[in-house]
């Protein structure tokens, strides 16, 4: 997998995140939730799966501090690049890591984890499930999770559900790219965070956007967790 990704950021770019600097939809989605409440995001971020620093390195031009988890060591190389363009390496820690191992965060140091589509390369049920609990353990209580990812429905991916990986499991693999992606349903995607972190807010990100050279109807599943306070 991390080969595949590779190979995606240096050379195959088919899909928008890995060339894109745009701040991702879901992000806008949580920093205006935050600002309906009179909340502000909670420091420091732990943007897991950072990519180049699509949404990373907008929060560090804000002032925030993120730690970045990304597999891929072509996306780190970018992302260090643009660090150092920018002057912002004193608010950005972005270390090489597999989500499917224990997160190398302290317990219950974050305020915010941003988890934006890599949950979904976790296609191994226990290791997807052992991630959420890394999740729910690095936050600080009453620290908040963001989880955008897949939906089964998307017009993307879900074309291929029912090939030969069976049709119920949810694991479609990407012809262009050979990476292979969980799609969810709003059900499956809580049962990997819920319990221990609590729901708030669930949706679905729809719309219209390129992938492999091509416009398709995009659809993102968006939940929100707060880890309970210890009270």
């Amino acid at each position: 997998m991390r080969e595949a990704w590779d190979r995606e950021y240096a050379e195959v770019h088919a899909y928008t995140t890995s060339y894109r600097l745009d701040m991702d939809r879901g992000l806008h989605f949580l920093l205006a939730y935050l600002d309906s409440r009179g909340e502000a995001l909670a420091e420091p971020v732990l943007d897991c799966g950072c990519g180049v620093g699509r949404n990373t390195l907008p929060l560090a031009r804000r002032g925030h501090r993120v730690f970045g988890l990304e597999h891929s060591s072509v996306a780190l190389e970018r992302l260090q690049d643009s660090l150092r363009e920018e002057g912002l390496g004193d608010r950005v820690t972005a270390t090489q890591h597999d989500l499917g191992e224990s997160l190398p965060i302290q317990d219950g140091s974050i305020g915010t984890v941003l988890d934006i589509t890599a949950v979904d390369n976790l296609v191994d049920p226990v290791r997807r499930q052992r991630y959420g609990t890394e999740v729910a353990r690095v936050l600080r209580p009453g620290g908040l999770a963001l989880v955008v990812t897949f939906a089964r429905d998307d017009g993307y991916y879900g074309r291929w559900l029912g090939g030969t990986q069976g049709p119920d499991n949810g694991v479609v693999e990407d012809p262009h790219t050979g990476i292979r992606n969980q799609l969810f349903t709003h059900v499956s995607l809580s049962s990997v965070f819920s319990p221990p972190l609590h729901p708030l807010v669930r949706g679905t990100l729809v719309f219209l956007d390129d992938a492999a050279g091509t416009p398709w109807t995009r659809r993102f599943l968006v939940h929100l967790y707060r880890k309970p306070d210890r009270s």
